[in-house]
């Protein structure tokens, strides 16, 4: 069970700030103005397992982001989000990626698919270690096909799958356990059917590890001499 800890408006802030990397609080800040001044963040972190304390860090090309497990708002009003740039705009989608509310987790990873910018990684690649599958087929199409038409957008996530391995096994682990218990999936007894989390999950590592711009290339295969006659 998540504990969302209802807290000062002020506390809330910090919990919202510290979920995006510092090139983009100042357009965090801003976008704050559109959420309600009663809603809540959760004090545990996307990389907490079991309610604890992380143990490691989730970065954006080494800068920390602290992104709670959930957030609860309600959507704010389309009115008022079209008077948001397009960045202000994509920070709420990101925040409310983190939703108590499932229907707005899928709404806000769908906003955030349109969205070019590094930072948007983590919220993307977390919502894979969920129990919500049709979340885990959006992500899943979104890197097997949108991502490719991308080149920097798809190294940026290379590059956080690569930098954040500890991250990724945590919502491996995450997604492997869902698969077991997701009774809405429709193929959960089918053992020859990947769920979607973990196929979206394999193609991020396969998108870190076997090719891009940055990709560091396969170690070289060891010399093999021969023997002394």
């Amino acid at each position: 069970m998540i504990v969302v800890i209802d807290v000062p408006t002020p506390t809330v802030a910090g919990l919202l700030l510290r979920a995006v990397p510092q090139p983009v609080r100042r357009d965090a800040h801003a976008a704050m103005n559109v959420l309600t001044p009663w809603g809540a963040a959760s004090a545990q972190l996307v990389q907490d397992s079991g309610g604890g304390v992380a143990d490691h860090d989730v970065h954006v090309d080494g800068d920390p982001v602290h992104i709670p497990f959930r957030v609860r708002f309600p959507w704010p009003p389309s009115a008022v989000l079209s008077r948001l740039g397009p960045r202000r705009r994509a920070v709420v989608a990101a925040w409310m990626s983190r939703s108590e509310n499932a229907g707005h987790r899928q709404r806000a990873v769908r906003e955030l698919f349109c969205v070019h910018e590094a930072w948007v990684s983590p919220f993307v690649v977390s919502l894979c270690g969920e129990y919500v599958h049709e979340i885990g087929t959006d992500v899943d199409r979104f890197v097997r096909t949108e991502l490719g038409r991308d080149p920097d957008l798809r190294h940026a996530y290379a590059r956080f799958v690569r930098d954040n391995p500890r991250f990724l096994a945590t919502t491996r682990h995450r997604a492997v356990t869902f698969r077991r218990l997701d009774h809405r999936w429709p193929h959960r007894d089918d053992p020859d059917r990947t769920y979607p989390q973990l196929a979206a999950l394999d193609a991020l590592s396969a998108l870190a590890y076997r090719g891009g711009r940055d990709y560091p290339g396969d170690p070289a295969p060891p010399r093999v001499t021969a023997a002394a006659s």
